[in-house]
């Protein structure tokens, strides 16, 4: 029977879960690693599940409709192509406010959506992430009130944003495992897929144990990393510190769900990346490697053993080759201990 499918939007989700065997043998790997490899969602990676959410449970409120409506997001990440293409995928104008650092890749890929870029003043613009979640609001009201028809899709406070994640990725997980998940490992950007998988993965087993990957503070001035966006970590922000959670961690974070903060070098990031592209022939991009060399640190300790540890794994590397994130740097790479 044939199976031909009507849009884009109806390919969002079922992303495979991998385990890497060969990476295992080659770090003496005491737990079982198996990534759910974001990127094989049709745009590219886990906000495409947020997007697509995001914009048809605003239609079924009766908030939004294609032909009348411009999507308004403000975003350097992921989430903006994901709604560049869903938006030309169902007839609406995206009109996107981009931060500083975002890759050459990330840009084009919104032009070829045919995204309008459009830019605020620059007192509301700098600092945004020192300001806080206020600051990223300020910036959305600007362009709504420029934007006749204009709707927000507000993704740091949106709970669709979780709801997707609860919805979807979470019961993925779950069932792709057959419910023998020992260990969750995921980063915090907008904090939807963090809050979403690990509440529902926690409801079906208390037992789950859930760590959060934070990177480390002193990356974000070195030399090697500094002008990449993040510190080279593309999204996965330090949420919580000695003092709890800073201004910068999102509404959708809900830390009642976690057990473990890690925090992860750009070295060990870095040395991720490059061993899962040679061992596994999968190249994923730096928030997926910042989550992967978690996974491997819990893999190598004795207590996880035989432990079925699942990192989710959010983009491919081909988004960032334009700061060389397939160059080996054996300098840096050495630092990482594993």
């Amino acid at each position: 029977m044939a199976k031909i499918y009507d849009s884009i939007t109806q390919l969002v989700g079922h992303t495979p879960i991998v385990e890497f065997h060969r990476l295992k043998a080659a770090l003496g790997l005491k737990g079982r690693i198996a990534g759910k490899l974001e990127y094989f969602n049709p745009a590219g990676s886990h906000k495409d599940r947020i997007a697509l959410e995001i914009i048809e449970e605003a239609e079924k409120r009766g908030e939004i409709s294609p032909g009348k409506n411009t999507l308004i997001e403000f975003t350097s990440g992921n989430t903006g192509i994901a709604l560049a293409a869903f938006a030309a995928a169902k007839g609406y104008k995206f009109k996107i406010g981009i931060q500083n650092g975002v890759s050459a890749e990330r840009k084009k890929l919104l032009e070829a959506y045919n995204a309008e870029i459009v830019s605020a003043p620059k007192e509301l613009i700098d600092g945004v992430f020192e300001k806080g979640i206020a600051a990223f609001n300020e910036v959305l009201d600007y362009f709504l009130e420029r934007t006749p028809d204009g709707w927000t899709t507000r993704q740091l406070s949106n709970p669709d944003n979780v709801a997707a994640h609860y919805r979807h990725t979470g019961p993925e997980i779950w069932e792709d495992t057959d419910g023998k998940v020992d260990i969750f490992v995921g980063g915090v950007g907008t904090g939807g897929s963090t809050h979403g998988v690990s509440k529902f993965l926690k409801e079906k087993n208390s037992g789950i144990k859930v760590v959060i990957v934070q990177p480390d503070k002193k990356d974000v001035e070195n030399p090697v990393v500094k002008g990449t966006e993040d510190g080279g970590f593309h999204g996965i922000h330090a949420v919580h510190d000695e003092k709890g959670l800073n201004p910068m961690a999102p509404t959708n974070f809900n830390e009642k769900y976690v057990d473990t903060y890690e925090t992860i070098s750009y070295a060990e990031t870095l040395r991720a990346i490059h061993l899962l592209a040679h061992y596994e022939g999968i190249f994923v991009g730096a928030s997926s490697g910042a989550s992967l060399a978690v996974a491997i640190k819990q893999a190598l300790r004795d207590e996880n053993k035989d432990k079925l540890i699942v990192p989710l794994l959010p983009d491919n590397g081909e988004r960032y080759l334009s700061e060389d994130l397939q160059r080996v740097r054996p300098d840096i790479e050495s630092k990482a201990g594993f």
